[in-house]
């Protein structure tokens, strides 16, 4: 009888190590797998930052008409300087900051060198497969939106411009989109930017425009009808 009981005991003892040496093998197994999913998720998150981030510019990746949207910031001009961005005759008046709010004295629409607000110059592509349209252009949040008077005319920054309609330069608190490499330079007809197209922003400060002073930092934010805008961090008095 006891040796019944006794080899009962030791297939009980027997059958229990069993099924905690499978319950361990199956927990090390879960533990690996999770780990393996944890580690190829972090790849993958680590491949699209890297990839969102090559050219160096701060979400410059959007979405628009669910299609991908990559709009680049190749070159930038915010020096109270001459020539912005080798345009000869765009200039603002060199006085240690880029002025808005506090050109108010000026007759509107002036030159910077008659003391109306003076421009910055941005040169962006479009990498996407499809057109995109630029509705609004913030600098540290203030609107400026793309001004219709100066479709198809020539630029010229040389004079202020009489009258106010066929406009050779924007008007205050708007700006033009200009070609890269035409002479003369011919303003865009509209605010559209074709696929694989490059061209220079001209903007115009406006009186709601708080002066902007050199080596300051500029939030610029683009809306192109996405859900969200393109946003870039510029530094004042700094070309590129």
């Amino acid at each position: 009888m006891n040796s019944k009981i006794t080899s009962n005991e030791t297939f009980e003892k027997k059958k229990n190590s069993r099924l905690k040496n499978r319950r361990a093998v199956t927990e090390i197994i879960s533990t690996m797998m999770l780990m393996g999913v944890t580690v190829t998720g972090a790849s993958t998150l680590t491949y699209f930052m890297n990839d969102a981030f090559l050219e160096g510019n701060l979400g410059t990746v959007s979405t628009l008409d669910s299609s991908s949207l990559n709009l680049l910031l190749l070159a930038y001009d915010t020096r109270d300087s001459t020539s912005l961005l080798t345009l000869l005759d765009v200039d603002n008046k060199i006085s240690g900051e880029l002025c808005g709010a506090s050109c108010f004295a000026a007759p509107t629409n002036s030159l910077p060198k008659n003391l109306g607000t003076e421009f910055i110059v941005l040169q962006i592509k479009n990498n996407a497969i499809d057109s995109i349209y630029l509705h609004d252009f913030a600098i540290n949040n203030v609107n400026h939106e793309w001004d219709p008077g100066t479709a198809t005319i020539q630029l010229n920054a040389l004079n202020d411009y009489l009258p106010a309609t066929n406009r050779p330069y924007p008007a205050d608190g708007t700006f033009s989109l200009l070609p890269v490499g035409n002479s003369p330079i011919i303003q865009s007809d509209s605010n559209e930017i074709q696929s694989g197209d490059t061209v220079n922003v001209l903007v115009k400060l406006s009186t709601a425009d708080s002066d902007i002073l050199l080596n300051k930092g500029m939030n610029i934010s683009l809306n192109v009808g996405a859900a969200q805008a393109v946003n870039f961090f510029i530094e004042s008095g700094d070309a590129r």
